[in-house]
């Protein structure tokens, strides 16, 4: 063989090698990159505000998904139900994604809570073995997340009209809970279920921090580290959270010691909105500091109504 034939067998077996080599490193990296995709959950999956899920059985060809939630005395609401009902299919995806063996489920059960124990809400059927229907991300509060939903907006709108002379219909002594006099629009109250609160037997605070997460707010302790304070935040916009529960054997209206405290707060963190969520009566004083810096809401015992009906959308 010449010289030159030799050179040029040399070159043709060092590009079929070349792009044996290429082909071999694209499919490696064709099989983790999907491989990443599959195992890894959808962005809505990790923004969106979801039921929590406490334990996940399969026997046979049957799934169970129990979630934290607590359900109400008797039937569950159709609004629970649904929410539960659409977080199943993303629950089942993740495990078959995690490697769980679910292909010859037909069928998957779901639980929430009722006096701490498991009970049925609803089953649903595969249409084939292993065949998850698609995968929807459950919305506990339809476009909460949407930068032009802030249910915290409502209320800088509303006129609350404190009159003199209201400390006179305020009870002397003793309070009873707050929790029997709120109602809830089913939605409010099929989104706080699924988050793990039962608004009718829940505390202050637990409710009201509740309603910031389902209403799309990122809520931590404020950085003063003061006990019920909170820094809530969406898109942007800030809103420092002051909770004041009443205590037994304490005068059912807000002392004004916890009025001028907050508005210390308030000046010390510079929000652009202040909440004092409080389940005690309101005292006059707080028209005047409304008036004085806008940005604080006095949301006491009258208001908690208004208050809980602005997480509700129309």
């Amino acid at each position: 063989m010449s010289p030159t034939v030799t050179v040029i067998v040399a070159v043709i077996v060092g590009l079929v090698l070349i792009g044996i080599v290429w082909a071999i490193v694209s499919a490696v990296r064709s099989t983790t990159s999907d491989s990443f995709l599959a195992s890894r959950p959808t962005p809505d999956a990790q923004d969106r505000l979801r039921p929590q899920l406490v334990d996940f059985h399969v026997k046979d060809d049957t799934a169970r998904i129990y979630y934290g939630v607590p359900l109400p005395a008797g039937d569950v609401d159709d609004h629970l139900t649904d929410v539960l009902c659409h977080d199943a299919p993303l629950v089942l995806h993740e495990k078959r994604a995690h490697g769980l063996p679910i292909e010859q489920v037909v069928r998957a059960e779901v639980f929430g809570q009722r006096d701490g124990r498991p009970v049925e809400v609803a089953v649903l059927e595969l249409e084939e073995p292993g065949m998850i229907p698609e995968l929807v991300v459950p919305d506990l509060v339809p476009h909460a997340a949407a930068s032009g939903y802030d249910p915290l907006a409502h209320l800088g709108d509303q006129e609350f009209e404190i009159q003199p002379g209201v400390a006179g219909t305020v009870p002397t002594q003793g309070l009873p809970p707050f929790s029997g006099e709120i109602t809830y629009a089913k939605s409010v109250e099929a989104a706080l279920r699924a988050v793990g609160v039962d608004p009718y037997d829940t505390s202050l605070s637990d409710l009201s921090l509740a309603l910031l997460r389902i209403g799309g707010y990122q809520v931590s302790p404020a950085p003063s580290g003061t006990e019920n304070t909170h820094i809530a935040v969406k898109a942007g916009s800030t809103a420092l959270v002051v909770v004041h529960e009443h205590q037994v054997g304490e005068h059912p209206e807000l002392p004004e010691q916890a009025v001028n405290g907050f508005v210390i707060a308030v000046a010390q963190n510079n929000p652009q909105r202040a909440l004092l969520i409080t389940d005690m009566f309101s005292p006059y004083m707080i028209y005047e500091k409304e008036r004085s810096d806008p940005r604080c809401r006095f949301i006491t015992r009258e208001r908690l109504q208004p208050f809980v009906d602005s997480f509700a959308l129309q």
